[in-house]
C-alpha cells in the first residue's frame, strides 16, 4: 500500500538516507561533486516544521520509504506559486508512478493554499525527469543560465 504524508520529526534518519542518495545521484547528473553536509541537511529538515511555506512530503510503500518531495510556497508579483525544490525516488521504486503521485499531492496542497501555478527547475541532463514533467503538463517558460566566476 502506497501512502503520502507530510514528514514528521521521527522521519529524520530515513530522510537523511534518502537525501544522501539524492545528492549522490545529482552529483552524477551535474558532473559536479556535491558535498553531503549533515548540519545543512538537519537545518533544512527543521525548516519544514517551523515555516508554513516549506513542505516535505514522504512517500512510503508498505512502511518502506520510497522517496520525497520538497516544496515551497512563494509569492511572485502578488500571486502564490508552488515551487518543487527537490524530488527523489529510490531506484527500486522508480517507474511505478511515485513521482507522479508526489507531484499531484503537492498540487493539492498548494491549491489549498491558493497557489495558482506550480514551477520547478530541472537540470537539462536529467532526461527522465524532463519527460515526466512534460507528461504532467509542465512547459518551458524561461531558461536559467549560469556561469562560474
Amino acid at each position: 500500500m502506497v501512502k503520502i504524508r507530510k514528514a514528521k520529526r521521527e522521519d529524520f534518519e530515513e530522510y537523511l538516507e534518502l537525501k544522501k542518495k539524492s545528492l549522490k545521484e545529482y552529483s552524477i547528473i551535474t558532473q559536479q561533486k556535491i558535498p553531503i553536509n549533515l548540519q545543512e541537511i538537519k537545518k533544512e529538515f527543521e525548516e519544514f516544521f517551523v515555516s508554513p511555506k516549506r513542505f516535505l512530503l514522504i512517500i512510503k510503500e508498505n512502511n518502506a520509504y520510497a522517496g520525497f518531495l520538497i516544496g515551497t510556497l512563494i509569492t511572485y508579483v502578488f500571486k502564490k506559486t508552488g515551487y518543487i525544490d527537490d524530488i527523489f525516488i529510490k531506484k527500486e521504486f522508480r517507474r511505478r508512478g511515485f513521482a507522479n503521485l508526489l507531484i499531484k499531492n503537492f498540487i493539492r496542497v498548494t491549491k489549498k493554499k491558493e497557489a495558482q501555478k506550480l514551477r520547478l527547475g530541472v537540470n537539462p541532463r536529467n532526461g527522465n525527469a524532463i519527460k515526466l514533467y512534460k507528461k504532467l503538463g509542465f512547459k518551458i517558460t524561461h531558461y536559467e543560465l549560469e556561469k562560474k566566476i
